[in-house]
């Protein structure tokens, strides 16, 4: 491939993105005006983001999923650098307020610009990283030439790649191939996903297996004391059973209403959390579950009301999903009823030691889901009456429920690894960077 076609390439990009310009402005302002913090902090989405200390480590997660999954990654690099010399991106206003609630000041934050020249390379350059980590998988033609032309190394971490994005990847050749070759590691979530990354491009030497960071999670010391207050607030019972859906998206808050309903014939006592995605859901969701429970003769409650006594919750709460799922005696994780999402994080509740249900649509999270299959720590469900019976039966089966969050929690810790990799690989991009090595790329 030449040169001159892979500058070619790029150049049409970037014009076809500035093209595009007026359309991603509006899409924000539509997003604005249901949450006002897209409307804000414009001068970080144009490159003029704080000035970290030089020569630190920069980790972009697109939005909350990506940084939950790195939060043990971003926990060990701040543990081993000096105060402002970890910053964190992403793109999202509820990304931005999670890495806020996790890190404050811990880590420099700012939104990653548009993927423009100049927006590019002014972050670049306030910015001054040795290391660059893209977390799973953000493939920006002129970010990574900007981070290539001012010396810094990337990492892909948690790399993932589906068959239909790499297909997308392989009609643009002269774009993915250059942006692989100034990457440093590409470390694969799974042989899948590496055998995808070498063919839209990166370079065999450059590709490793390193497993899932999502697997490499640790419950913070405060979950259990986290519970216990919300449980309070509510004044449930201490072992009331209660199934705790998190992550949902509207499709799906229906069939877990329905599945509720099977639920409190059989165990009066019953109680459900739904937990939306998104925070601008969450009036809907609210609203929605007070309708069907009104039928129901049910308490519909709020987190951020007064939802003593209800019998449904409506977590409309950031950065408390864990205490929630330690509410539950059994957890749905959501994005996995309804297509196209692909499933949210399964082994969150598994590292709880909570018996974990999901539906069929789960290609993010396929080999978390399959081995806590086989492992006896989770279950498939696809509708209201299968997702109520496998409730029912751990409700009623202690041994069963104990057992699978038990095997849950085994699965998980024979899985990690994932940071380890990541950790190495940092290390010795900033070794070399120390040293003053050349990249090995030759492509401007």
């Amino acid at each position: 491939m030449s040169r001159a076609r892979s500058l070619s390439m790029r150049w049409l990009y970037t014009a076809l993105f500035y093209l595009a310009m007026p359309f991603v402005l509006l899409n924000l302002l539509r997003r604005g005006l249901r949450q006002p913090a897209y409307l804000q902090r414009w001068g970080e989405r144009l490159g003029n983001g704080p000035r970290p200390a030089p020569g630190g480590v920069w980790v972009h997660c697109v939005s909350v999923g990506e940084f939950q999954a790195a939060i043990p990654l971003i926990r060990a690099l701040v543990a081993k650098h000096p105060p402002r010399s970890v910053t964190v991106t992403c793109i999202t206003p509820t990304g931005s307020e999670r890495i806020r609630a996790v890190f404050g000041d811990q880590v420099v934050h700012s939104y990653l610009p548009f993927d423009t020249p100049i927006a590019v390379t002014r972050f670049i350059r306030r910015t001054r990283p040795a290391v660059g980590v893209i977390v799973e998988c953000e493939l920006w033609p002129n970010l990574y030439a900007a981070a290539y032309r001012h010396g810094v190394r990337l990492v892909l971490a948690n790399a993932r790649v589906s068959a239909r994005s790499a297909a997308r990847f392989q009609r643009v050749p002269s774009l993915s191939r250059v942006m692989l070759a100034r990457v440093s590691y590409v470390l694969a979530q799974g042989p899948d996903d590496a055998q995808r990354f070498r063919a839209i491009g990166a370079r065999d030497d450059r590709v490793q297996v390193a497993g899932n960071l999502k697997f490499d999670i640790t419950p913070p010391d405060t979950v259990d004391a986290d519970a216990d207050a919300i449980r309070s607030v509510l004044g449930w019972p201490a072992h009331a059973p209660a199934l705790v859906a998190g992550s949902v998206h509207p499709g799906e808050w229906p069939t877990l209403l329905d599945a509720f309903v099977r639920l409190k014939q059989r165990h009066s006592g019953a109680k459900l959390v739904l937990v939306p995605r998104h925070p601008e859901r969450f009036d809907r969701c609210a609203r929605e579950a007070a309708d069907f429970g009104a039928a129901h003769g049910w308490l519909v409650g709020r987190r951020s009301g007064e939802p003593r006594g209800c019998d449904v919750l409506i977590g409309d709460s950031m950065g408390e999903l864990l205490a929630y799922y330690r509410l539950g005696t059994v957890a749905f994780v959501g994005g996995t009823l309804v297509p196209d999402i692909g499933g949210h994080n399964t082994l969150e509740p598994a590292a709880l030691g909570i018996p974990v249900l999901f539906g069929p649509h789960r290609k993010t999270f396929a080999d978390a889901g399959n081995g806590l299959i086989q492992a006896s720590a989770g279950w498939e469900v696809i509708d209201a009456e299968t997702l109520a019976a496998q409730a029912d039966q751990l409700w009623r089966d202690a041994h069963l429920a104990a057992t699978s969050g038990a095997n849950g929690k085994a699965f998980i810790a024979d899985s990690r690894g994932a940071l380890d990799s990541a950790l190495t690989a940092i290390a010795a991009c900033e070794a070399r960077h120390a040293q003053g090595a050349p990249l090995a790329d030759l492509h401007n």
